[in-house]
Protein backbone atom coordinates (compact mmCIF):
# COMPACT_ATOMS: atom_id res chain seq x y z
CA UNK A 1 0.00 0.00 0.00
CA UNK A 2 2.79 2.09 0.98
CA UNK A 3 4.63 1.48 -2.89
CA UNK A 4 1.16 2.45 -4.38
CA UNK A 5 1.22 6.20 -2.25
CA UNK A 6 4.46 6.85 -3.32
CA UNK A 7 3.88 6.33 -7.28
CA UNK A 8 0.47 8.22 -6.80
CA UNK A 9 2.43 11.18 -4.80
CA UNK A 10 5.91 10.76 -7.89
CA UNK A 11 2.69 11.13 -10.90
CA UNK A 12 1.21 13.99 -9.06
CA UNK A 13 4.10 15.55 -8.59
CA UNK A 14 5.86 15.12 -11.97
CA UNK A 15 2.67 16.41 -14.06
CA UNK A 16 2.01 19.59 -11.55
CA UNK A 17 5.75 19.94 -12.25
CA UNK A 18 5.97 19.98 -15.82
CA UNK A 19 2.24 21.70 -16.71
CA UNK A 20 3.69 24.88 -14.24
CA UNK A 21 7.15 25.28 -15.63
CA UNK A 22 5.46 25.47 -19.24
CA UNK A 23 2.16 27.06 -18.42
CA UNK A 24 4.49 29.82 -16.20
CA UNK A 25 6.63 29.97 -19.48
CA UNK A 26 4.32 30.57 -21.98
CA UNK A 27 2.49 33.35 -19.70
CA UNK A 28 5.62 35.36 -19.11
CA UNK A 29 6.30 35.65 -22.35
CA UNK A 30 2.62 36.85 -23.40
CA UNK A 31 3.25 39.76 -20.69
CA UNK A 32 6.56 40.85 -21.99
CA UNK A 33 4.88 40.91 -25.92
CA UNK A 34 1.11 41.82 -24.74
CA UNK A 35 0.97 45.33 -26.26
CA UNK A 36 0.55 48.30 -23.63
CA UNK A 37 -2.87 50.18 -24.56
CA UNK A 38 -4.52 53.16 -22.86
CA UNK A 39 -6.99 53.63 -20.15
CA UNK A 40 -9.61 51.15 -20.10
CA UNK A 41 -12.22 53.46 -20.24
CA UNK A 42 -10.86 55.23 -23.81
CA UNK A 43 -12.66 52.17 -25.61
CA UNK A 44 -12.21 54.28 -29.19
CA UNK A 45 -8.22 54.69 -28.46
CA UNK A 46 -7.97 50.75 -27.55
CA UNK A 47 -9.46 50.22 -30.39
CA UNK A 48 -7.15 51.89 -32.78
CA UNK A 49 -4.09 50.05 -31.08
CA UNK A 50 -5.94 46.91 -31.78
CA UNK A 51 -6.50 47.38 -35.17
CA UNK A 52 -3.14 48.39 -35.98
CA UNK A 53 -2.08 44.93 -34.56
CA UNK A 54 -1.05 42.00 -36.88
CA UNK A 55 -4.21 39.47 -37.19
CA UNK A 56 -1.67 36.47 -37.04
CA UNK A 57 0.38 37.25 -34.27
CA UNK A 58 -2.45 38.37 -32.56
CA UNK A 59 -4.07 35.21 -33.01
CA UNK A 60 -0.86 33.50 -31.87
CA UNK A 61 -0.53 35.70 -28.91
CA UNK A 62 -4.22 34.50 -27.53
CA UNK A 63 -3.45 30.85 -28.49
CA UNK A 64 -0.12 31.16 -26.17
CA UNK A 65 -2.45 32.46 -23.39
CA UNK A 66 -5.25 30.04 -23.49
CA UNK A 67 -2.81 27.07 -23.84
CA UNK A 68 -0.68 29.06 -20.69
CA UNK A 69 -3.62 28.59 -18.47
CA UNK A 70 -5.02 25.52 -19.50
CA UNK A 71 -1.48 24.13 -17.94
CA UNK A 72 -1.22 26.17 -15.06
CA UNK A 73 -5.23 25.04 -14.46
CA UNK A 74 -4.18 21.26 -14.58
CA UNK A 75 -1.34 22.25 -11.99
CA UNK A 76 -3.21 23.64 -9.47
CA UNK A 77 -5.72 21.04 -10.19
CA UNK A 78 -2.86 18.26 -9.43
CA UNK A 79 -1.28 20.13 -6.52
CA UNK A 80 -4.96 20.12 -4.95
CA UNK A 81 -4.72 16.12 -5.40
CA UNK A 82 -1.49 16.47 -3.27
CA UNK A 83 -2.94 18.54 -0.51
CA UNK A 84 -5.61 16.08 -0.35
CA UNK A 85 -3.51 13.35 -0.05
CA UNK A 86 -1.80 15.48 3.02
CA UNK A 87 -5.31 15.61 4.80
CA UNK A 88 -6.42 19.17 3.82
CA UNK A 89 -9.19 18.45 1.71
CA UNK A 90 -11.18 21.76 2.69
CA UNK A 91 -8.14 23.70 1.03
CA UNK A 92 -7.78 21.47 -1.85
CA UNK A 93 -10.95 21.97 -2.86
CA UNK A 94 -10.87 25.87 -2.92
CA UNK A 95 -7.50 25.74 -5.06
CA UNK A 96 -9.20 23.17 -7.72
CA UNK A 97 -11.93 25.38 -7.85
CA UNK A 98 -11.06 28.59 -8.35
CA UNK A 99 -8.45 27.31 -10.63
CA UNK A 100 -11.07 25.23 -12.75
CA UNK A 101 -13.05 28.15 -13.14
CA UNK A 102 -10.36 30.62 -13.55
CA UNK A 103 -9.40 28.25 -16.55
CA UNK A 104 -12.62 28.14 -18.13
CA UNK A 105 -13.24 32.14 -18.46
CA UNK A 106 -9.74 32.75 -19.92
CA UNK A 107 -10.56 29.45 -22.19
CA UNK A 108 -13.49 31.12 -23.33
CA UNK A 109 -13.01 35.16 -23.54
CA UNK A 110 -9.30 34.45 -25.22
CA UNK A 111 -10.86 31.84 -27.69
CA UNK A 112 -13.22 34.47 -28.92
CA UNK A 113 -10.34 36.78 -29.97
CA UNK A 114 -9.60 34.21 -32.62
CA UNK A 115 -12.49 35.89 -34.34
CA UNK A 116 -13.33 39.00 -32.58
CA UNK A 117 -10.23 40.78 -33.91
CA UNK A 118 -10.27 39.68 -37.62
CA UNK A 119 -14.05 40.61 -37.73
CA UNK A 120 -13.80 44.02 -35.85
CA UNK A 121 -10.51 45.03 -37.84
CA UNK A 122 -12.55 44.29 -41.02
CA UNK A 123 -15.83 46.17 -40.11
CA UNK A 124 -14.17 49.46 -39.32
CA UNK A 125 -13.38 49.59 -43.24
CA UNK A 126 -17.02 49.16 -44.01
CA UNK A 127 -18.99 50.69 -40.96
CA UNK A 128 -16.78 52.05 -38.18
CA UNK A 129 -19.54 53.09 -36.07
CA UNK A 130 -21.12 49.53 -36.12
CA UNK A 131 -17.12 48.36 -35.06
CA UNK A 132 -16.66 50.25 -32.42
CA UNK A 133 -20.32 49.67 -30.62
CA UNK A 134 -19.70 45.90 -30.99
CA UNK A 135 -16.01 46.45 -29.95
CA UNK A 136 -17.21 48.49 -26.98
CA UNK A 137 -19.91 45.59 -25.79
CA UNK A 138 -16.82 42.79 -26.15
CA UNK A 139 -14.41 44.65 -24.18
CA UNK A 140 -16.47 46.00 -21.39
CA UNK A 141 -17.91 41.63 -20.85
CA UNK A 142 -14.04 40.53 -21.51
CA UNK A 143 -12.46 42.62 -19.40
CA UNK A 144 -15.04 41.82 -16.75
CA UNK A 145 -14.76 38.07 -17.29
CA UNK A 146 -11.38 38.64 -17.01
CA UNK A 147 -11.07 40.53 -14.01
CA UNK A 148 -12.66 37.56 -12.24
CA UNK A 149 -10.93 35.06 -13.25
CA UNK A 150 -7.93 36.48 -12.31
CA UNK A 151 -9.08 37.48 -8.69
CA UNK A 152 -10.29 33.37 -8.66
CA UNK A 153 -6.12 32.52 -9.52
CA UNK A 154 -5.06 34.83 -6.83
CA UNK A 155 -7.34 32.86 -4.20
CA UNK A 156 -5.70 29.85 -5.59
CA UNK A 157 -2.33 30.80 -5.39
CA UNK A 158 -2.64 32.21 -1.65
CA UNK A 159 -4.65 28.58 -0.71
CA UNK A 160 -1.95 26.76 -2.48
CA UNK A 161 0.75 28.98 -0.88
CA UNK A 162 -0.06 29.16 3.12
CA UNK A 163 -1.69 25.35 3.08
CA UNK A 164 1.23 23.92 0.75
CA UNK A 165 3.52 25.54 3.56
CA UNK A 166 1.87 24.26 6.51
CA UNK A 167 1.36 20.72 5.04
CA UNK A 168 5.53 20.55 4.10
CA UNK A 169 4.80 20.33 0.35
CA UNK A 170 6.52 23.87 -0.42
CA UNK A 171 9.36 25.69 1.64
CA UNK A 172 7.92 28.66 3.86
CA UNK A 173 10.08 31.00 1.68
CA UNK A 174 8.28 30.04 -1.65
CA UNK A 175 4.19 29.46 -0.13
CA UNK A 176 4.38 32.53 1.39
CA UNK A 177 6.18 34.57 -0.96
CA UNK A 178 3.57 33.36 -3.19
CA UNK A 179 0.45 34.14 -1.20
CA UNK A 180 2.18 37.85 -0.01
CA UNK A 181 2.39 38.82 -3.95
CA UNK A 182 -1.34 37.46 -4.09
CA UNK A 183 -2.52 38.87 -1.67
CA UNK A 184 -1.41 42.25 -3.56
CA UNK A 185 -2.96 41.38 -6.65
CA UNK A 186 -6.39 40.99 -4.83
CA UNK A 187 -6.01 44.33 -3.33
CA UNK A 188 -5.09 46.11 -6.91
CA UNK A 189 -7.85 43.98 -8.11
CA UNK A 190 -10.63 45.34 -5.51
CA UNK A 191 -9.11 48.52 -5.71
CA UNK A 192 -9.74 48.69 -9.52
CA UNK A 193 -13.24 47.37 -9.26
CA UNK A 194 -14.41 50.29 -6.68
CA UNK A 195 -12.52 53.03 -8.92
CA UNK A 196 -14.79 51.55 -12.32
CA UNK A 197 -18.05 51.35 -10.40
CA UNK A 198 -17.30 55.06 -9.48
CA UNK A 199 -16.44 56.04 -12.96
CA UNK A 200 -18.56 53.29 -15.01
CA UNK A 201 -15.42 52.30 -16.96
CA UNK A 202 -14.09 49.00 -17.86
CA UNK A 203 -11.94 47.33 -15.71
CA UNK A 204 -8.26 46.52 -16.63
CA UNK A 205 -6.19 46.09 -13.73
CA UNK A 206 -2.90 44.87 -15.56
CA UNK A 207 -2.61 47.79 -17.65
CA UNK A 208 -0.18 49.35 -15.11
CA UNK A 209 3.07 48.49 -15.43
CA UNK A 210 3.66 47.59 -11.74
CA UNK A 211 0.63 45.30 -11.74
CA UNK A 212 1.79 43.71 -14.91
CA UNK A 213 5.37 43.18 -14.13
CA UNK A 214 5.65 43.12 -10.70
CA UNK A 215 2.33 41.25 -9.70
CA UNK A 216 1.80 39.36 -12.84
CA UNK A 217 5.35 38.71 -13.80
CA UNK A 218 6.33 37.91 -10.38
CA UNK A 219 3.61 35.23 -10.13
CA UNK A 220 4.79 33.40 -13.25
CA UNK A 221 8.43 33.26 -11.53
CA UNK A 222 6.23 31.75 -8.49
CA UNK A 223 4.71 29.10 -10.67
CA UNK A 224 8.23 28.87 -12.44
CA UNK A 225 9.93 28.20 -9.16
CA UNK A 226 7.12 25.63 -7.72
CA UNK A 227 7.16 23.23 -10.84
CA UNK A 228 11.11 23.17 -10.48
CA UNK A 229 10.70 22.58 -6.85
CA UNK A 230 8.09 19.57 -7.76
CA UNK A 231 10.17 18.60 -10.36
CA UNK A 232 13.50 18.30 -8.11
CA UNK A 233 11.66 15.91 -5.27
CA UNK A 234 10.19 13.84 -8.06
CA UNK A 235 13.47 13.05 -9.09
CA UNK A 236 14.78 12.61 -5.77
CA UNK A 237 12.08 10.01 -5.25
CA UNK A 238 13.24 8.22 -8.52
CA UNK A 239 16.73 7.91 -7.45
CA UNK A 240 16.16 7.03 -3.51
CA UNK A 241 13.28 4.06 -3.98
CA UNK A 242 14.99 0.97 -3.57
CA UNK A 243 14.88 -1.12 -6.73
CA UNK A 244 11.28 -3.65 -6.87
CA UNK A 245 12.29 -7.38 -6.04
CA UNK A 246 10.31 -9.61 -7.91
CA UNK A 247 8.52 -12.30 -5.32
CA UNK A 248 9.92 -15.41 -6.01
CA UNK A 249 7.24 -18.44 -7.21
CA UNK A 250 7.96 -22.03 -6.34
CA UNK A 251 8.29 -24.59 -9.07
CA UNK A 252 5.46 -26.27 -9.89
CA UNK A 253 6.04 -30.13 -10.05
CA UNK A 254 4.56 -31.64 -12.89
CA UNK A 255 2.08 -34.20 -13.95
CA UNK A 256 4.16 -37.26 -14.34
CA UNK A 257 6.51 -36.64 -11.02
CA UNK A 258 3.03 -36.20 -9.22
CA UNK A 259 1.64 -39.31 -10.71
CA UNK A 260 4.62 -41.34 -9.65
CA UNK A 261 5.02 -40.29 -6.30
CA UNK A 262 1.31 -41.46 -5.58
CA UNK A 263 1.97 -45.14 -6.84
Amino acid sequence: MADVMEERIRSIQFSSGIAFVLGALLLALTITLYPSLPPANETNKVLEVLVKEDTASWMWLHAMMVAGFALVTIAFTAFSFQLHLRGSSGPASVVSSCALVAGAIWAAFLSAEFFVHPFVKNLMGVEPGLATMLFNTFWYWKMGALWTAGLLMFVAVIAAGTTGTARGILPVWLGWGGAVFATLGVLIYLFEFMTSTATGSAINPMRGGFARYGVGLTLQLWLLATGATFLSEWRNRVTTLPPQMRTPVPKRESHDAGTAGAA
